[in-house]
Order: structure tokens, then sequence, then C-alpha cells
């Protein structure tokens, strides 16, 4: 593909020159080449799709009720229900007032679980409080199918205030590469795990800063899950 060949000469040139202090590809071009960027060019959806929604992912957690706190004290996110299906088993699910943004006024839990099924965004909890599984472990300790939550907010600098006074565990602050941050490498699935080769692992790292990622901030939830937290008008050079 076109657009990989670009990405991968690209960053081998940045590598090269990275001594000399040249930027070999400025962050504000790559989004005018049809090289580096190509976007979707589907037709419309099958019609037998209308209606689909992705409507919630689903985290397994060890402590459900330090998972509850940090995703509505420090997120916003509001508490939708609790189902105890046995004594040691139980499923919850929050989300953020009206279509995920918070903005519209404040919602009941009623209300938040009348309209759960017409809503995005949502986030489910699993939790087994009597478990034995001691293999389980989070995205940002070991690569594993899953990646990163990612949050949207009006500004990134607020934001890190925020995480900062809440105490929250900042893994990657705004305008900090991802290079040799073990959990960040982990969770994006290009750290050592990936590959032993150095030289590899430093071009899939700076092939995310083609598309901005030192200009976010990355957090942990309390089970170590990666939160990306993007700007709604996103800075110069991030896509």
């Amino acid at each position: 593909m076109v657009a990989i060949r670009f990405l991968t000469g690209c960053l081998a040139l940045a590598l090269a020159f990275a001594v000399h202090g040249t930027r070999a590809c400025a962050l504000e071009s790559r989004q005018d080449s049809p090289d580096f960027l190509t976007v979707g060019d589907d037709g419309p959806a099958d019609a037998e799709t209308l209606g689909f929604n992705i409507n919630h992912l689903s985290l397994i957690v060890r402590n459900l009720t330090a998972s509850q706190d940090f995703y509505s004290k420090v997120l916003g996110m509001r508490h939708i229900f609790t189902a105890e299906l046995t004594p040691s088993y139980y499923v919850a699910y929050m989300g953020h007032a009206h279509g995920g943004k918070n903005g519209t006024g404040y919602q009941t839990g009623q209300e938040l679980l009348r309209e759960k099924n017409n809503a995005a965004g949502l986030i489910e909890f699993q939790y087994f409080k009597n478990s034995e599984d001691e293999g389980m472990t989070a995205t940002t300790q070991r690569p594993n199918t899953f990646s990163h939550i990612g949050l949207v907010v009006p500004s990134l600098e607020k934001a890190q205030a925020r995480m900062e006074k809440l105490g929250v565990k900042i893994i990657k602050r705004i305008g900090q590469s991802a290079e040799g941050i073990k959990p960040v490498e982990n969770a994006l699935g290009v750290g050592e795990f990936a590959t032993k080769n150095q030289t590899e692992r430093d071009l899939l790292v700076k092939g995310q800063e083609l598309v901005g990622f030192a200009q976010l901030l990355v957090v942990e939830d309390p089970d170590g899950n990666m939160i990306e937290i993007q700007q709604l008008v996103p800075p110069p050079g991030v896509a």
C-alpha cells in the first residue's frame, strides 16, 4: 500500500536525520499528503445494517467500587445500574448523559436506563469478586486484543490539570513522546512484546507521532487500562 510505503520511508528519514536536528516529516504536512492518510471511500452501508450502533465496551474489573469511582469522579460518567447476578458476580453500566457529551443537563438513573439501548459510548463492568484468575493482565502491562479507551474533551490543558488534581496516574503528558514509555508502547502493541528489534520499535512509536500522538494526554484507570484523551478541536498537527 502506498500509504505504508510513505510511512516507512518517512520514519526512516526521521531516524536518519534525528542526530542533525532536522525534521524529516513535518506533522503539519502529513494531513495534506494522500500518500500518508487513506480516507475511507466506502459506499452506503448495507441496508440490512440500518439501526446498527456500537453501544458499549465491556471491562473485567478487579474492584467494582474503585472502577465506578474513577469513571464517575474523574471522567464524569453516570451510574446507570448494577445487577447482582449471583452473590459474587456483578454487571454494571455507566455512561455520559445525553449522547455521551454531558452537555445538556442532568439525567436520573431511570432516564439513563430508559435510553440505554439508544445510547453510544457506554461502559459495562464485569466483576467476579471470588475470581481465582491471577493471570489477568492490563493492556499497559502486556499487549492484548484490547488497546485503549478514547476520550474527547473540550480542553486538553484543563483535562491534564484535572487529572493532576485528582491524583490520576498520568503515563504520558501533553507534548511528550511515547517513545520509551513502556505502558503506552504495550497498549499500542508496539513494545518489547511485539518485537525485540529496537530500531523497529522506535519506528513504530514514531509512526504514532505522525498523527500527533505526542500532543495527546494518556492516563490509566484503576485496572491499568489506557485512556487516550484528545481535544474536541484538535491542536495543530493532530489528526
